[in-house]
């Protein structure tokens, strides 16, 4: 794989005019929303409009974009047919859907970040909602990424702070990715692991400078967010970057939307619910391999037609997608249960250490409310009751073998 351009600088619109001109790349799509324009679009269109390239604006309608149906087909129709690069001047949904329409139609695309907000830019996958249930399509990686430092300081506190928290997901997120391979035999790259893990403490201790948006924080935001999307391009999955917590941040959002109530920023759900599920990890580390074993032995194997009706209560019309997205756990067997269980004991001091990687909920509490941010839910303007939904079945979102399938045998999750 070829070294992924990224440039992060005060001013990084001379450095993508330069990498345009080296590529005798003469005119783009530049897509962008009233906000992104604002911030950063308006003055990228006539840096390039000086410098000879034709930038053609695609601007998405709406106060709020929704990387659903409608918007994708809004901005097929809006670029037309004619093939030039994307520039995809946003954040989470903008480049989402700018990777997705740019891959559909055969063209190349590069990242203009206009908030350290979201780990997305520089995967490969799209995170949209497509009927209703989020799901990640394949799509494209970015070809380069250019990230205005200047405009990134500037970017409002609550979405440095939702970065921030997608970042603090890497502590479960690579935990959950270290239990999949431990007991479950999930695909694992333990270099890839380490990448994310160095990345995330970098930035941890710019927590402060981050939460008073200083260029050095803001600075280690971006990069970290930024060499999450490449851990997980150099993978080929989101196991690096995003597990457990990602799945309750999933739920929440299609709740959200079918709902038709106000979307809560990606990064702010998922620094949250990487609170929730630090708690099952300190219920782990406390948990003797004695008291394990009780439980284990106390809890039978999932009934199928039982979780079906769990999926149906959390998910009604999604349920038929879900029923197949799980079916690896949904199909145990009594056999596949029991060896299962009896690797849980055999490993329980690895799965232990495991536990013992991420931070206990007080102290990540701390870190997101450094940062601006908060662990809150109430605060982000959800309910308890969903918020006991999201914890209980966020699990069925994704077929992964995480500390919430774990807390299930265990039965510390009902």
């Amino acid at each position: 794989m070829n070294e992924l351009p990224v440039v992060i600088a005060p001013d990084a619109l001379p450095a993508l005019i330069d990498y345009l001109y080296s590529r005798g790349i003469a005119r783009v799509n530049l897509v962008a929303d009233g906000n992104t324009w604002a911030a950063l679009g308006e003055r990228a269109a006539r840096a390039l409009a000086a410098a000879g390239v034709e930038p053609r604006p695609l601007l998405l309608a709406g106060a709020e974009v929704t990387p659903d149906e409608p918007t994708v087909v809004e901005l097929l129709l809006a670029a037309g047919r004619q093939q030039r690069p994307y520039l995809a001047v946003g954040s989470g949904v903008i480049t989402d859907v700018t990777r997705f329409a740019s891959y559909c139609t055969g063209n190349d695309f590069i990242s203009l970040p206009t908030a350290p907000s979201v780990d997305a830019y520089t995967a490969t996958a799209s995170s949209l909602i497509l009927r209703g249930l989020k799901q990640s399509v394949y799509s494209q990686a970015p070809v380069a990424v250019f990230a205005d430092l200047d405009t990134l300081c500037a970017a409002p506190q609550a979405m440095i702070a939702a970065g921030f928290g997608d970042v603090v997901a890497k502590f479960t997120s690579v935990a959950d990715w270290k239990l999949a391979a431990l007991l479950w035999d999930g695909p694992y790259d333990d270099g890839v692991a380490q990448r994310m893990a160095a990345a995330r403490d970098r930035c941890m201790a710019q927590v402060d400078a981050v939460g008073a948006a200083e260029p050095a924080g803001i600075h280690s935001l971006i990069d970290a967010l930024i060499e999450a999307g490449l851990c997980m391009l150099a993978f080929g999955g989101s196991q690096p970057a995003g597990q457990s917590e990602h799945y309750i941040s999933h739920y929440l959002e299609m709740k959200l939307v079918r709902e038709g109530r106000k979307p809560v920023l990606h990064g702010a759900k998922t620094g949250m619910a990487t609170v929730i599920v630090a708690r099952y990890y300190q219920q782990i580390r406390q948990m003797s391999r004695d008291e394990a074993a009780r439980r284990l032995a106390a809890s039978p194997r999932p009934d199928r037609q039982a979780e079906i009706m769990r999926i149906r209560h959390a998910y009604g019309d999604l349920t038929a997608a879900l029923i197949v997205e799980q079916a690896p756990f949904l199909d145990w067997s009594e056999a596949d249960y029991a060896r299962l269980q009896q690797r849980i004991l055999e490993r329980w001091p690895e799965v232990q250490a495991v536990a013992a990687e991420v931070p206990s909920p007080d102290a990540l509490t701390d870190l997101l409310e450094r940062a601006g941010g908060t662990a809150d839910a109430r605060a982000l303007g959800l309910g308890d009751e969903e918020m006991a939904l999201a914890e209980e079945y966020g699990h069925y979102v994704r077929n992964r073998f995480t500390v919430l399938k774990l807390s299930r045998v265990l039965g510390l999750l009902v």
